[in-house]
């Protein structure tokens, strides 16, 4: 954790309590300040929102002076500062950061003159949309725009040859889950489940599926987490032991998958490798709407999806808790919950570290999904940009220093 809009935060000797400092002569979009009495409600409200049953641990959340908000939980937890991911936004959706919205919100934003970390080198950020990633793409190759917000894996070989434009990869914390349904007769077994996990192999899936964007998974943690380490036990690829796990009973299921790209071509690939197994995995297109209503029946065998997973503890914790606020699917078991909630009630660092190694020890014993690759994502610039870039972060956070090279133009629609 880095402080951004906090200075800096200050724990107390019992694990429960944390003092934070907020930056001085920080400003809404609005003009109002940032101080203690403002983000104490809105801190609140996000939390409540987000965390769900988990907001029950905060024992308080006060105002303790101008600048400084006190942070209490029930009990010790890694959660405790992990709360302070919570983004600071009023309720009308007024913000602090280096751009602000004007007219239609969706397409125009203008320089925050007021912004506390200095004005942005460039006045406005216009976006357009356009009905698909390739013609975006054609138009960054014709000048028309000045960057590319997400570029498809299939043109990346493409944009990265060009003399004239810079590509910036990053990994997300998002990745994709095979999502297997325990209460489906044909998944119900954990053999079952275990051998579908060894029996897919993550690199090749990588890539033949994602051109190699893309990073094998090892479970539900982060893998750059502080206390992720190499001890912790992973599926491998083990094609004999998924054949002697399945036996000769024939498994056939259906996979659910959103309408596109990426999803489709990672359930063909993982179609075809478990064929190599006899496993017969039947791939069924639906919009994320009726996804999202069959999830939350229980109405499949198996979902491919993406979920958001770190870089914080909580978020696995809020995906795989079967009470959790972001389970809409109702994934994972009693054996899931009960390292979950190891790892939420963890006093300290060894502890959260045995509590990690615990929650995946859970995940392989009685898996409730496939954990297949976290994704990568690309952003174009054309080189009449000048663009700070940092090692393993999006490049979205340095968008206040872009500034046009000198003596060169924008493009034509900017």
């Amino acid at each position: 954790m880095q402080p951004w809009l906090a200075e800096s935060w200050t724990r107390g000797a019992d694990g429960r309590s944390l003092s934070v400092t907020l930056r001085h002569g920080v400003k809404f979009h609005d003009g109002s300040r940032m101080d203690a009495a403002a983000v104490v409600p809105i801190m609140k409200r996000q939390l409540k929102t987000s965390w769900g049953q988990l907001f029950d641990d905060i024992e308080g959340l006060n105002v303790a002076a101008d600048d400084t908000v006190d942070i209490r939980f029930q009990q010790s937890s890694p959660f405790l500062v992990e709360s302070l991911e919570s983004s600071i936004q009023k309720s009308d959706g007024v913000a602090t950061g280096p751009f602000v919205t004007t007219g239609n919100a969706l397409t125009e934003m203008k320089a925050n003159r007021d912004y506390y970390l200095g004005p942005p080198a460039t006045s406005g950020v216009h976006v357009e949309s356009f009905p698909s990633v390739r013609m975006a793409w054609a138009e960054l190759l014709r000048n028309r725009i000045d960057m590319l917000w997400e570029v498809g894996s299939d043109a990346l070989a493409s944009i990265e040859n060009s003399t004239s434009i810079s590509v910036y990869t990053f990994t997300r914390r998002y990745q994709y889950v095979l999502v297997l349904n325990s209460q489906s007769p044909t998944l119900k077994p954990t053999a079952v489940r275990r051998a579908l996990n060894v029996g897919v192999n993550r690199s090749e899936l990588v890539k033949n599926a994602l051109n190699s964007y893309g990073v094998a998974s090892t479970g539900p943690v982060w893998p750059r987490n502080w206390g992720f380490h190499r001890d912790v036990a992973q599926f491998g690829f083990d094609p004999a032991a998924a054949t002697a796990m399945l036996g000769k009973k024939p498994i056939k299921f259906t996979c659910l998958i959103p309408p596109d790209a990426p999803f489709e071509r990672l359930a063909l690939e993982v179609k075809r490798q478990l064929a190599a197994l006899g496993v017969d995995m039947a791939a069924e297109e639906v919009s994320y709407e009726d996804l999202g209503k069959r999830a939350a029946r229980g109405d499949y065998q198996a979902l491919l999806i993406e979920v958001i997973s770190g870089p914080t503890l909580v978020r696995p914790y809020l995906i795989w808790h079967s009470n959790a606020p972001l389970n809409w699917g109702k994934f994972g078991d009693a054996t899931v919950d009960v390292a979950l909630d190891q790892l939420r009630h963890a006093a300290s660092d060894d502890e959260v570290r045995g509590a990690i190694g615990a929650v995946q020890q859970a995940f392989m014993h009685d898996p409730p999904a496939v954990f297949l690759a976290w994704s990568v994502r690309a952003r174009a610039f054309s080189k009449r940009f000048d663009v700070p870039a940092e090692e393993g972060r999006d490049v979205l956070s340095t968008m206040r220093l872009w500034r046009p090279t000198t003596g060169q133009r924008q493009a034509s629609r900017n």
